[in-house]
């Protein structure tokens, strides 16, 4: 539990919070705090968890000292994001030509390209 002392101490004066302040919200001793802080003794459970709440981290941020990580669901949010904004814009793209000013629209560059075959075409009987 050697980075517990640690991370609950640099999270406290992260948060801005003294000892003090920290052992208010949580109903218990500064000194509590304090031996927590030292390593002498260890909060409960419970008053873990409130203090992960208090200090606005996770669990294992507060515990292990991991850094937290893009969650999964906010992870799956951007992608559905994404997604969405590409087949929005890709949309005209898959939609069923109605008219020939759609079908100009979509595909003007056949023009070109057939005009300068049909041009190398007639080069060749001359």
């Amino acid at each position: 539990m050697n980075k517990f002392q640690h991370q609950l101490a640099n999270l406290r004066q992260a948060a801005g919070l003294s000892q003090e302040q920290l052992a208010d919200q949580l109903h218990v001793s500064r000194q509590a705090v304090s031996k927590w802080e030292n390593g002498s003794t260890l909060p409960d459970i419970d008053k873990i968890v409130q203090i992960a709440d208090i200090l606005q981290v996770s669990l294992d941020e507060l515990v292990l000292g991991k850094a937290p990580t893009v969650s999964q669901s906010k992870l799956d949010r951007l992608i559905d994001a994404h997604l969405q904004q590409s087949q929005q814009e890709n949309h005209w793209r898959y939609r069923e030509i109605n008219n020939g000013w759609e079908f100009l629209a979509r595909y003007w560059w056949l023009i070109p390209a057939l005009g300068g075959v049909i041009c190398g075409i007639i080069g060749t009987f001359k």
